[in-house]
């Protein structure tokens, strides 16, 4: 502090400085008398409580009460521990909330969905009236599954056939709503015959009171399952036509022929293709690949045209892995082969990636979004099969180079090893797959 004694303030800011700082200096002072007056208070009230206390004259009701006991925090509840965790962690909470909300939905919605029974209109006498068209080749077991289940929910189910085996092999199912439908796609005048047969089956004129009407065509073209995977340049120009013409000209054809009457039907059209291999375009598989985008084309531009003078459903099935049965058929042809031929491991590199196959999804699945497609409840594109929407995913995001990449190695060494002669392929390499056919064999027939 300035001394001031014998001088004057030169200015009233100096005053109010000397007197903030007398001030301050008054209030440490009686700061700390007060504290030091509270210290001795305590001190003397603690002894006067000890010494009542510990009198024998004074009665009991006279002395004070003792201090109150230390409370044990006890451990909190597992209810009690959770709720302060969910006050700490809301975000978190919430997404689990919303995680398990949205599975627990999924899951009562799909059980929902097949607990609802399927069923075909029929007349007021019971007979059946839709009728749905499959083109499928009548020996695939797809083909086979999917015309039993829309029979026996009531459709009348007709199979495009273009030879006698054929028909046969459908009139082997002794079902009375499952007729071969003879229909020869080189013929013009073969398909308009078949045309106005059809015609006459939906003419009201003929069944006034319960007409036939065509509920649905059903595509399932052939998908190219060649032996062994190709390089483009190894593939002849032969090749190129005979599967354009099976797997594609064949379905534009028979679409093109039933068209006016799907049209004047309001019937719906339904493409069940195969694309877990075909979303990833991977090297090797050009015929695949090919023939998946431009079916991918044909149907995007139906669906344009259709949608401009009519509202025609047309439903594009992009078909994962599903169990048709077929895998246990072959794995028992390979457990037979196994036994007249070791040497088949080297030759059949496909057979033990056949093998190692993931199970998919049961056919009922596929039944189930059929028959919504044909009522009229799903649009669009449908996703069944495991796999389906996740390859579909991953072949549109994922890089072209990364994809190429992973799946171009593993192709690439499965040339080297059909390329590579017999003689350096030693039985320590081709036993592993028949061991492990011979192990599923095993416990197949245990």
């Amino acid at each position: 502090m300035p001394d001031h004694d014998g001088e004057s303030f030169g200015s009233l800011e100096d005053l109010l400085s000397y007197l903030y700082a007398i001030e301050t200096i008054v209030e440490g002072e009686v700061n700390k008398i007060a504290d030091s007056i509270d210290a001795v208070t305590d001190r003397l009230s603690a002894s006067l409580r000890s010494a009542i206390g510990d009198s024998s004259w004074l009665p009991a009701a006279a002395k004070p009460s003792p201090p109150p006991p230390a409370v044990i925090a006890r451990p909190a509840g597992y209810f009690q521990a959770s709720k302060d965790w969910i006050s700490r962690h809301r975000a978190v909470t919430a997404a689990v909330v919303c995680f398990l909300g949205t599975g627990a939905f999924l899951i009562w919605r799909q059980r929902r969905q097949n607990r609802v029974k399927r069923r075909a209109r029929r007349g007021k006498n019971g007979q059946k009236t839709d009728v749905v068209i499959l083109a499928g080749p009548p020996s695939a077991p797809l083909t086979r599954s999917l015309c039993l289940d829309l029979e026996r929910r009531g459709f009348i189910v007709y199979i495009p056939v273009n030879s006698l085996w054929e028909e046969r092999l459908i009139q082997a199912e002794s079902k009375a709503d499952i007729h071969p439908l003879y229909l020869d796609l080189t013929s013009p005048s073969s398909v308009s015959s078949t045309i106005r047969k059809l015609n006459g089956l939906f003419d009201p004129s003929d069944a006034p009171k319960y007409p036939l009407r065509l509920v649905s065509l059903i595509l399932l073209p052939q998908t190219p399952s060649p032996p062994e995977s190709k390089r483009i340049a190894d593939i002849s120009a032969d090749t190129w036509s005979d599967a354009f013409s099976i797997h594609l000209l064949s379905p534009f054809t028979l679409v093109r022929a039933f068209l006016p009457l799907i049209l004047s039907q309001k019937s719906s059209i339904l493409f069940l293709t195969h694309t877990n291999t075909p979303s990833l375009s991977p090297p090797l598989h050009g015929e695949a690949n090919v023939i998946a985008h431009a079916m991918d084309g044909y149907i995007s531009t139906l669906r344009k045209e259709l949608s401009l003078s009519s509202d025609i459903n047309i439903a594009r099935f992009k078909l994962g892995a599903l169990d048709d049965g077929s895998d246990r058929d072959a794995l028992k042809m390979a457990v037979a082969l196994r036994h007249d031929d070791r040497t088949h491991s080297t030759t059949s590199p496909n057979s033990t990636t056949e093998q190692r196959k993931v199970r998919g999804s049961p056919l009922r699945e596929l039944h189930l979004e059929v028959f919504d497609c044909i009522v009229g409840k799903t649009r669009g594109t449908v996703y069944v099969g495991r796999g389906s929407r996740t390859y579909d995913i991953l072949g549109k995001v994922m890089p072209q180079g990364i994809v190429g990449w992973m799946l171009g190695l593993k192709a690439q060494r499965e040339v080297q090893r059909e390329t590579r002669p017999d003689n350096m392929v030693d039985d320590s390499q081709a036993s592993p797959g028949w061991e492990r056919v011979d192990q599923i064999s095993g416990e197949e027939y245990a």
